[in-house]
């Protein structure tokens, strides 16, 4: 049975949006939607699983982004 990849996964995404502070502006409202909906452990529709897909690999991106400033920082600031 795979029903438990099933379930982590929307928990998985979630945590990783989540962890990752990426600003979210008018995807908030819906966000918290869905999460509402894993909490209960509802059935997402393909589009929530979409969306969570799509914000996750943002948020990904993000930090990347984030660690890849944080290092170029530093090195600025040692370098002189």
């Amino acid at each position: 049975m795979r029903k438990g990849r099933g379930v982590s996964g929307p928990h998985m995404l979630l945590k990783i949006i989540e962890d990752s502070k990426i600003p979210l502006g008018e995807e908030e409202t819906r966000l918290q939607s869905i999460k509402g909906k894993v909490e209960r452990d509802a059935q997402l529709s393909r589009d929530d699983e979409d969306f969570l897909a799509r914000l996750a690999e943002r948020a990904n991106e993000w930090q990347r982004g984030t660690k890849s400033s944080e290092a170029t920082e530093t090195a600025d600031t040692m370098s002189g």
